[in-house]
């Protein structure tokens, strides 16, 4: 591919333009550029790459043309490399970044592209505004051989996973990882060990993995984030997560007696 040649990660609510039929999904680039004339948002990847790479938003009801299909962007978890489905994650954060500061929080003024790095500043009181990003830590609990694994009531019919959770004002990961798992299924843990970390764009965090001991306490699922939660051996796993996604990886690398990251 030419160096310099444009490349476009066209979406729409929450979907990904490709071409019909692709297996081998990659951004557009000389038959994306005609579809950006008619787009609601055009945004440069990152500052300072002579605006090789574009997030492009289209308007809901734009309809490409026959030789293109939409896909949901969370098909394509576990269907790309790491670095691939970062960058497509990263697509989607900056557009709805900008989709929700048009108008600065403070003050109400309509804000205005930087300069020179990746973020909005309202002319009016100076404030700026770059792409938010919130913070979640990601558990996998161990027991002897058993792990624990839990069921929310947004996962699809059979699927279990790691707990999870957002980290609040003024909490440290640790702190983090002991109010959740306290939260949600009423249990103590220790032993903490960082496993790695993955950008999820649905529609802006940043999971933050970790290994940890069972210490005490039985389970108590709260019955709102958490309808059932379990000891797992590896011979009796329910259905869990695409190796694709930080929790998947987790619980293999676990089972396989390895928790270092390959990411």
């Amino acid at each position: 591919m030419d160096r310099l040649e444009q490349r476009y990660y066209i979406l729409r609510q929450g979907q990904v333009l490709i071409r019909k039929g692709n297996t081998d999904i990659r951004p557009l680039t000389e038959d994306g550029k005609a579809l950006c004339s008619g787009a609601e948002t055009i945004l440069p990847l990152s500052k300072g790459q002579k605006n090789r790479d574009f997030a492009v938003q289209l308007h809901p009801d734009t309809e490409p043309g026959p030789g293109f299909e939409w896909i949901p962007l969370r098909s394509l978890v576990g269907r790309l490399d790491a670095a691939s489905f970062d960058r497509w994650g990263r697509a989607a954060q900056i557009l709805n970044w900008q989709k929700t500061h048009r108008y600065c929080g403070a003050c109400g003024a309509a804000t205005v592209e930087h300069p020179s790095e990746l973020a909005r500043v309202c002319p009016s009181c100076s404030l700026t505004w770059y792409p938010r990003i919130a913070p979640c830590i990601i558990v996998l609990i161990a027991r002897g051989k058993e792990i624990l694994l839990a069921r929310s009531p947004h996962f699809r019919p059979g699927m279990y996973s790691t707990l999870a959770g957002f980290i609040e004002p003024g909490e440290s990961v640790e702190s983090t990882m002991q109010r959740e798992i306290s939260e949600e299924v009423a249990i103590r843990i220790k032993n903490f060990r960082y496993f790695g970390s993955q950008p999820w764009p649905f529609p802006g965090q940043l999971m933050l993995g970790f290994f940890a001991d069972y210490d005490s306490g039985e389970i108590q699922i709260d019955g709102v984030e958490i309808s059932d939660a379990g000891w797992y051996r590896a011979e009796n796993l329910p259905l869990i997560p695409e190796e694709g996604t930080i929790a998947g990886r987790m619980i293999r690398c676990h089972l396989a007696g390895d928790e270092v990251s390959n990411r």
